[in-house]
């Protein structure tokens, strides 16, 4: 049975950024930062919150969406 966004733990997106986790610690990294997780992806913030990044900053108006014009970027980070 295919994933669905009810059960984010088995959807390939969850499964890489898992697997980018294990492969950024197993090279000695402490942390990880994404710099432009754009405010109205609302599956991709709940799938890095889930494994637990926080948000530390905002750009504002930083992305220009194609609908919705001109969107707050945010800061991402986590610990290893």
């Amino acid at each position: 049975m295919p994933a669905t966004w009810s059960d984010p733990g088995s959807t390939i997106g969850f499964q890489l950024a898992k697997h980018s986790l294990a492969a950024a610690r197993a090279a000695g990294f402490h942390a990880m930062q994404f710099n432009a997780v754009v405010s109205t992806n609302r599956r991709a913030i709940a799938l890095w919150q889930r494994l637990g990044f926080s948000i530390v900053g905002t750009v504002p108006q930083a992305f220009r969406h194609l609908e919705r014009g001109l969107v707050d970027l945010h800061i991402m980070h986590r610990f290893l």
